[in-house]
């Protein structure tokens, strides 16, 4: 096979795998360090030998095995997982074969979950699960973490160094969480797939307004995530909103590269299949309890819905942003009602609305917060306040992106 070839059909098989080889050789060896070690001289060995050999017929059994015999030579090199090497060698074979061979079907998928539900350990903040999640649910690369969480690698990666010792410290040490810490702590694996999800749907950081590989890593997460707990209408709403998100994501820039707004945006190039699926999902748990993550499906599939920007049921997005914040107060949230208002109502009651959510949120430094309220002062004609705004807008973007939009807006 060619080398291109070969490499991306291993920078696929990172995308897809990584979570579930990593989360196998985690079960097997109980050393995280190990594991993730293990797991990422897996995916360089298929570099190395997949232009010669081609990819094997079942890639995931081949990084599996791969892995597990990397684990077993670090185990084997360091005495004090002597003992540990002795438990293994009672419990299943150390002299695997060919590496592709030896595996008769996939791990359990559930282990995929368990590893992210290790990640949101209580004992870790929320950032810290986040960027854990980040690092071994879905193998982004730390220098990639770093510049998410706007920080110097080296603390990125000293910050996940110490993640892993507080867990390995914690008092139940490394293992793949049993099911009642899977569902007291899903809640938070929730929140931090969402999250992760958010960091790559608008960039912290950076040139480009998307992380499109991290937005892909939380949806897949949270496509697992559903799979594995369809009876969760958090998940269900969690997968929802990121499909109906991501539907209209290819409309986000024009082809100049520039950013659309949603009122600009051609909604015919809008993501189709995804847009449906994530109406069903919506669909389905209408009227079943609603939290926080459902509610902000329900205000997607609004937008989704309307054929064009002013078929928007505002009332209907007034309502459930209404809702929403009882649940979950948030001056970001709190913005998405003022905008919402102001198309339902007028633009002045909306102005009002969110001046007074800038100050009392402190949100000087929040560049969407500026923009729309630019956005309403040019409804109302003000125009002059209105580029002062887009140039504070300007001021404070996150990206090379935003700030080229903001900037040419003033």
């Amino acid at each position: 096979m060619a080398e291109p070839a070969a490499a991306q059909a291993a920078a696929d098989a990172q995308r897809q795998y990584w979570g579930r080889v990593l989360s196998a050789t985690l079960r097997m060896a109980r050393d995280l360090d190990i594991a993730e070690e293990a797991t990422a001289d897996a995916f360089v060995l298929a570099l190395q030998t997949w232009p010669e050999r081609g990819v094997p017929a079942s890639v995931e059994a081949w990084l599996l095995t791969a892995a597990r015999r990397r684990a077993i030579d670090r185990i084997r090199r360091l005495s004090r997982f002597r003992d540990r090497l002795v438990m293994i060698a009672a419990t299943g074979d150390l002299t695997a074969g060919a590496a592709d061979a030896g595996i008769d079907g996939p791990p359990v998928l559930d282990d995929e979950l368990r590893l992210v539900v290790l990640c949101c350990h209580p004992a870790l903040d929320i950032e810290t699960q986040v960027a854990l999640t980040m690092r071994l649910g879905c193998g982004v690369p730390t220098a990639s973490i770093a510049a998410a969480f706007l920080v110097p690698e080296p603390t990125m990666a000293a910050r996940l160094t110490r993640a892993k010792k507080r867990i390995a410290g914690s008092g139940t040490g490394i293992e793949l969480p049993d099911d009642l810490a899977v569902e007291e702590r899903m809640p938070a694996v929730r929140r931090t797939v969402h999250l992760a999800y958010v960091m790559g749907h608008t960039a912290g950081s950076g040139r480009d307004l998307r992380n499109d590989e991290l937005a892909a890593h939380a949806t897949r997460l949270a496509r697992a995530l559903h799979a594995l707990r369809p009876d969760d209408t958090e998940a269900a709403g969690l997968l929802a909103l990121i499909l109906l998100t991501e539907a209209r994501a290819g409309t986000r820039l024009a082809a100049d590269g520039t950013q659309v707004l949603l009122a600009d945006a051609d909604r015919a190039t809008w993501d189709q299949a995804r847009r449906a699926e994530g109406l069903e999902l919506v669909a389905d748990i209408r009227g079943r309890n609603a939290g926080p993550l459902v509610l902000q499906a329900a205000i997607a599939a609004e937008h989704a819905r309307a054929e064009t920007f002013e078929d928007t049921d505002w009332g209907a997005i007034v309502g459930c942003y209404d809702a929403l914040l009882s649940v979950e107060p948030s001056p970001t949230i709190a913005i998405g009602r003022c905008v919402a208002l102001s198309y339902l109502l007028d633009a002045t009651v909306g102005l009002t609305d969110l001046d007074e959510v800038i100050a009392v949120g402190r949100l000087d430094d929040y560049p969407y917060a500026h923009a729309a309220r630019a956005q309403m002062l040019e409804r109302l004609g003000r125009f002059a306040e209105a580029e002062a705004s887009w140039a504070i807008a300007a001021g404070c973007a996150r990206t090379d992106a935003e700030r080229t939009f903001f900037a040419a807006r003033a």
